[in-house]
């Protein structure tokens, strides 16, 4: 696969480059390029548009303003200073209960760096806010917020945990796992690397946005910057401060108990508008959804858009072209490596324009780019035919096969799933690869499921063991013997 452009290349370059250029700090033999660059891409132009109003407000005591790095969690390059001028603290500064080391990166926001943490004896991260102006500190400290809220909201190895939201001298803080790695951003700058490996560790990261709206949130700007990777390969999303609700129903329920008291609450369609400066629209412009960028009410098929440019961006190297009438997929897509139809197919419904138009929700997005995968030869003889057998003296799992002898989720079965989750839900059921997990379901009577290749199903005493065979996502649907019906995500990633 191509890595991703930087700034010396044609396509769109580095958004620290970008921010450099905004601040008047890009090398002046790369500034021509740059102009000419932005003549043609709308995407950068907004980009750079956005740290430019940002660098022209108002500063505390008329200090220097340097450029601000949008890429939160990549190191600074030698020598440019973060942010107001001064603002850094020194290490072995205390900051309640942590003493900060090394600085780690700075955004437009915070400022994060590497702690120790003596009560535990373990290592953070802490994302201090950076002093602004009054008007758009008072933002942030509500962004810090509501990213706490969310991410700790959740719990999943996908999903970058949250340990403490506080506030010492005025100064709010955000202390979070400490991942010894890089970004997805920096990681796929570091060498050219096989599709397969860049779509799998995709995969892993979808799996938290997956459990992310399986909580009634949407992330609204996911991007490489955003996603850390350990060195352990294990992806982490991150940077949960644009976070909402998009379930309108679960935000209205609460909206009565929230209303009264001082918790800040992750935003409502009316608190965004309160925390949005007119004219803007928060996120990154380059990875946003077209609803997104218009002001309209986004969901989580707004994350799924996102999620597909950033995955073609790392593919081919570039990210795909808006300006075609066509599928952003087709439209370009002649760089890169040779992907299987099925990758290609997957992309373009996600990049589709309208939200109406994509996959219907995550999971399906990954399930799509996961594909037929091989299955031994056992299945040869089945051909598109359904095995169901009742759970009893042999258990059995529902396998929907198709003439090349590769499981995938039938429209069929895809409708009873969708009659499932309207009836009662959706339960999200993560699974690591080598570790097999027990579903309780007391009088079970039968179960299907989407991809037998996915997960083995075996009866056990009170409900169900489940072994994961590799990576991906399907559906796990089961009946009781009181007549009950219940639908499960079932998520498998890599340890």
């Amino acid at each position: 696969m191509s890595p991703l452009p930087t700034s010396a290349s044609p396509a769109c370059p580095d958004e620290n480059a970008l921010a450099g250029f905004a601040s008047g700090v890009l090398p002046p033999g790369d500034v021509p390029a740059m102009a000419a660059h932005l003549d043609v891409c709308e995407d950068c132009r907004a980009l750079v548009a956005a740290v430019a109003a940002e660098s022209s407000a108002p500063n505390p005591g008329g200090l220097s303003q340097g450029p601000t790095r949008l890429d939160s969690r990549v190191p600074s390059p030698e020598g440019e200073k973060p942010g107001v001028a001064g603002e850094l603290l020194l290490e072995g500064t205390r900051l309640g209960p942590y003493v900060l080391r090394e600085l780690l990166g700075v955004g437009g926001m915070g400022v994060v760096y590497a702690a120790e943490d003596p009560r535990l004896e373990r290592r953070v991260a802490v994302k201090l806010l950076r002093p602004l102006r009054e008007g758009i500190e008072g933002e942030n400290r509500v962004r810090l917020s509501r990213e706490a809220q969310a991410m700790a909201r959740l719990s999943h190895p996908n999903v970058l945990p949250v340990f403490e939201l506080g506030s010492v001298d005025g100064r709010d803080y955000l202390a979070m796992e400490w991942v010894e790695g890089t970004t997805l951003a920096g990681w796929l700058r570091e060498r050219e690397r096989p599709w397969r490996d860049v779509l799998k560790l995709f995969l892993a990261a979808g799996a938290g946005l997956v459990a992310a709206h399986q909580q009634g949130l949407v992330h609204r700007d996911f991007k490489p910057a955003n996603v850390l990777v350990g060195r352990d390969g294990r992806p982490r999303v991150t940077d949960f401060g644009l976070a909402r609700r998009w379930r309108r129903e679960e935000s209205d329920a609460r909206a009565a108990a929230e209303v009264s008291t001082t918790t800040l609450s992750l935003a409502t369609d009316q608190e965004e508008t309160a925390l949005t400066r007119e004219g803007t629209t928060p996120g990154t412009p380059a990875y946003m959804s077209p609803e997104q960028r218009q002001g309209r009410a986004v969901d989580a098929r707004s994350d799924q858009y996102s999620f597909c440019v950033a995955l073609y961006e790392a593919l081919h190297g570039e990210r795909p072209d808006r300006s075609s009438k066509r599928t952003s997929v087709e439209a370009r897509g002649k760089k890169g490596p040779r992907l299987p139809a099925h990758v290609r197919a997957a992309l373009a419904r996600g990049l589709a324009s309208e939200p109406e138009a994509r996959h219907p929700s995550m999971e399906a997005l990954l399930q799509a780019l996961s594909g037929p995968s091989p299955v031994s030869k056992k299945w040869l003889g089945v051909m598109a035919l359904v095995l169901v057998v009742l759970l009893g003296a042999g258990t059995w799992a529902r396998a929907w096969l198709q003439p090349e002898f590769a499981p995938k989720e039938s429209e069929a079965f895809l409708s009873e799933v969708e009659s499932a989750r309207k009836a009662s839900g959706n339960v999200f059921f993560p699974m690591l690869l080598g570790e097999a997990r027990k579903l309780e379901l007391p009088g079970l009577s039968r179960v299907a499921i989407g991809r037998s290749d996915l997960v083995e199903i075996q009866s056990v005493e009170n409900g169900l063991l489940l072994t994961p065979l590799s990576s991906g996502a399907t559906h796990l649907l089961v009946w009781t013997r009181d007549g009950k019906r219940g639908l499960y995500t079932v998520s498998v990633t890599s340890p």
